[in-house]
This record gives C-alpha cells, sequence and structure tokens, in this order.
C-alpha cells in the first residue's frame, strides 16, 4: 500500500492551525494558511478518529473536503500542532510516547507520565509540562480581547497536557457524556457571549479502537456526532463552524509485540517508542537491513528523512535515528507493563496510509 507524505503547505490540519490563529489575532511564523472564510465568531468542532474513511462510511450528505493530518497522525501530536500553530518537529511533541531528553527516557505525552504508570501527570511535581516540552507555545494564550472556551471531557481539564494546549481558553466546561457535550456546547452557543468555542469529542476514537473503524458501533456514534453538530450549525448560524478530526484508523492485520525480538531490542538505546504505526527507534547501529530482513512491508525513514516528515525542527536532539512506518495493517508494539490490553486493540492510528492520514474538514456558515 502507498503511504503519503504529510504537505505542510498545503491543506493539512496545520495550515488549519495556522488559520485560526490568524483568526483569534496571533501572528505565527507559518509555512501557509488556509483559504478559509468565517464569520466574526467561531466553534471548532473535534472528533477524535473520525477519518475521512469513517467520514464515507457514514454516507453523510454533509459537504466536505478531505485533507491530511500531520505525523505521527496521533491525538497527542495533533492537538499539539492544532493549538500552537507548529510543525511536529517544532513543538517536539512526537506520539503517544515519546523520548524526552530532560526526563532521562520515555514520556507518555497525554497523560504526562511515565508509560510503566497508570498516575496521570505524575511528573508534573518534579517537571512541568511546559518544561519537558519547552516549544509548546499555544496561540490561545495569546489572545487578546476575545472570550474564548473548550467543551472538553470530565477528567482531561487542568491537566499537564490540556494545560499547554487547549487550556488556554478564557473558560472550560467538562462534560458526562455524549448528550451532556451537546447540551453543554448548546448552552454556550445560546448564551452567545463567545468569540471562539473549541469542542472535543473522543467517542468515535474509542470506538474505533476497540471494535474497528468500520464496525457498526463506530459508524453509527459518527453518524449521531455529525447530525447532532448540523443541528447545532443550522440553529446557530451567527457561528462559523469548522469540523475536522486528527486522525483515522485502520483495522489491525495483526499485532506485533517487539518485546519478543530481544536482538532489535540489543541494537537500541531505549525501547521503542512513538505508536504502534509509527515507530520510533534510537540506536548507534545501522539497522535498516534487519529490519527489512525481519519484518514485510515497512517504510523505513531515517534522521535525513526527519523534516519530509515532522516538517521544521526546532531541535535535532528530539529526533530519532529512524522512524518506521508500516505499509500494510500491521501494529508493532512495544509494552512497558506487564499485563497490558493495547494488543486486544481492533484500530491503530499514527501511521501514513490514507486511512489514517485523511481527514474530513468542514466549514458550515462561512
Amino acid at each position: 500500500m502507498d503511504v503519503i507524505l504529510p504537505d505542510y503547505y498545503g491543506e493539512n490540519i496545520y495550515t488549519l492551525s495556522c488559520t485560526i490563529a490568524k483568526f483569534l489575532g496571533v501572528n505565527r511564523n507559518c509555512l501557509k494558511e488556509m483559504d478559509i472564510s468565517l464569520n466574526n465568531r467561531l466553534v471548532l468542532v473535534l472528533f477524535d478518529g473520525l477519518g475521512w474513511n469513517i467520514f464515507q462510511k457514514t454516507e453523510s450528505k454533509i459537504n466536505a473536503k478531505k485533507i491530511t493530518t500531520v505525523f505521527p497522525s496521533t491525538t497527542s501530536t495533533v492537538l499539539t500542532t492544532l493549538f500552537t500553530a507548529l510543525t511536529p518537529g517544532e513543538h517536539g511533541v512526537l506520539g503517544y510516547n515519546t523520548f524526552v531528553k530532560r526526563l532521562g527516557g520515555i514520556v507518555n505525552t497525554l497523560r504526562y507520565t511515565f508509560p510503566q504508570l497508570s498516575e496521570r501527570d505524575s511528573i508534573k511535581d518534579s517537571l512541568s509540562f511546559n518544561v519537558s516540552f519547552p516549544y509548546v507555545k499555544s496561540y490561545l494564550k495569546e489572545v487578546n480581547n476575545k472570550k474564548t472556551l473548550s467543551v472538553i471531557p470530565k477528567g482531561i481539564e487542568n491537566t499537564e497536557f490540556s494545560n499547554a494546549t487547549h487550556g488556554g481558553t478564557s473558560e472550560y466546561r467538562t462534560y458526562a457524556n455524549y448528550w451532556d457535550s451537546f447540551y453543554q456546547l448548546s448552552q454556550a452557543l445560546q448564551q452567545g457571549s463567545y468569540d471562539f468555542i473549541y469542542f472535543y469529542e473522543p467517542d468515535v476514537d474509542t470506538l474505533a479502537h476497540k471494535n474497528g473503524p468500520y464496525s457498526e458501533a463506530t459508524v453509527s456514534c459518527a453518524k449521531d456526532l455529525l447530525k447532532s453538530i448540523m443541528s447545532l450549525a443550522e440553529k446557530y448560524t451567527n457561528y462559523s463552524f469548522i469540523i475536522t478530526a486528527d486522525h483515522g484508523h485502520v483495522p489491525v492485520s495483526q499485532n506485533i509485540l517487539l518485546n519478543d525480538d530481544q536482538e532489535l531490542i540489543n541494537y537500541l538505546e531505549v525501547p521503542p517508542y512513538g505508536d504502534s504505526r509509527a515507530i520510533f527507534l534510537r540506536t548507534r547501529y545501522e539497522i535498516s537491513t534487519y529490519l527489512t530482513r525481519k519484518y514485510d512491508n515497512l517504510r523505513i525513514f531515517g534522521k535525513s528523512d526527519a523534516e519530509k516528515l515532522l516538517g521544521r525542527i526546532s531541535d535535532s536532539s528530539i529526533l530519532p535515528d529512524y522512524i518506521v512506518v508500516p505499509t500494510d495493517y500491521k501494529s508493532y508494539i512495544f509494552s512497558f507493563k506487564q499485563k497490558d490490553e493495547y494488543d486486544k486493540l481492533k484500530g491503530h492510528h499514527g501511521g501514513l496510509l490514507s486511512e489514517e492520514f485523511e481527514i474530513p474538514l468542514v466549514v458550515l456558515n462561512g
């Protein structure tokens, strides 16, 4: 299968983020912005995991454009780009798990904890997220004279990752479930005092991971989300609505546990990290030959390819020696815990196949 390389000059979540920063009056040194017509009030809707492939399965009549996400195609990297207007290579949040030299190892970026631990934000008392990731500068913290709001699931408010990315809004509201999420959003729209609202809904991603991207549960959820947001957009025409996603999913054909490859582990300076479909490797050895002999259908990128994948680079120390991307539906997992259910998931993402890299963009009331 063919991979899609990021286009940081094209219609991409990065250029969309640059457009939103400009809308909010914040200047960024962007490579390019997306040409979108907007009202003076905006709702940014992100449906986690709603890739173009799942969007098409809903058979929605909504007029949508196909754009691409950034690499790795995973939530932590995409959300950081979305709220910094920086390429992944600039902000340095490279995957679900990434290597942080200042911390001396690998950290789970969304939960800001070591991957062996379940406790969220276990590191913050020793070292804040902003110290570990000094290039993460949210444009929401630079907005002046605009009232902004985040509507997010209960439990992720005031976390290190949220505060560093979308935590710069004037206010936030949390919700308990799908029905509550749209109630909270509708109440904010009815109030009519916000210039910018960010609305995040994770259910498609949760169901695609558990049941697969084309399961009845996943597609039905996507249909309901689109129907509900369309209803609000039709009612509150004084707001423009941008509806998009962070990534799609591929159905997993096989889970390969890298813990079992002792020869590979012996080559590495630290365990494999990144995502199951975007594997980052640090080593002093030339291992591309070993990888191609051991595993089928891999695309192997070296350090010289980093800008092709990650865009502009702020600090070369964040770069691994190799980035490995499957060109089939296999996932490559390194488990940091003795008991881990990650290899039971039926949907994965992170790589460069169209199913995980192409996302919808819908603009309403522009």
